[in-house]
């Protein structure tokens, strides 16, 4: 996955960490709390613990990646990714709420996640160290599925629409040769 992919993924999944994390300190409260009446080996509900705590911690850094990226940003850049990955806000209601034309707020977007993604691999965020931890995170996955989905929607709609142009560009032509032969009999 590229660095664009990945700084999606980190904006996408901002908003539920926080959840995420609770859930965790509720599976580890549960687990220590069952462990009274546990007949197993203790040593898997610690590392049923431990496991939930490296989760936990990972996610937690990923929080503190993407507030520090945002902060890293222009005011302005800044305000779209939150606008967008934050708020869940479609382009067309960004561009209206912050008065700019749309083709302005996909610019500027592009541009964000262009400076949000340096700002990680300036700090050793690249895509290697982003596909080390968060690759196999169930939350991540899901979030890639869907961006990778999306992604090849938009794909398909982008080659249908230059299709389009070709056809009529064509069309265009062979209406200018037929009217100029038609000129030039008459």
């Amino acid at each position: 996955m590229n660095q664009e992919m990945w700084s999606k993924s980190l904006l996408t999944a901002y908003k539920i960490l926080p959840m995420i994390v609770k859930s965790i300190d509720r599976r580890n409260m549960n687990t220590a709390l069952g462990s009274f009446s546990y007949s197993g080996n203790t040593m898997d509900v610690i590392d049923a613990i431990m496991n939930n705590n490296r989760r936990k911690e990972a996610l937690i850094n990923a929080k503190v990646i993407v507030d520090n990226a945002l902060a890293s940003l222009k005011p302005t850049y800044r305000r779209v990714l939150e606008l967008k990955y934050l708020q869940s806000m479609k382009c067309e209601d960004i561009a209206k709420a912050e008065s700019m034309s749309l083709r302005n707020v996909f610019r500027r977007q592009t541009l964000a996640l262009e400076g949000f993604g340096k700002y990680c691999r300036a700090k050793g965020y690249d895509c290697e160290w982003l596909e080390k931890r968060y690759a196999k995170d169930p939350i991540f996955v899901k979030i890639n599925e869907r961006l990778s989905a999306r992604a090849e929607k938009e794909s398909e709609t982008s080659e249908l629409k230059e299709k389009q142009r070709q056809i009529k560009v064509a069309v265009a032509q062979m209406l200018g040769s037929i009217g100029q032969s038609v000129k030039a009999r008459v």
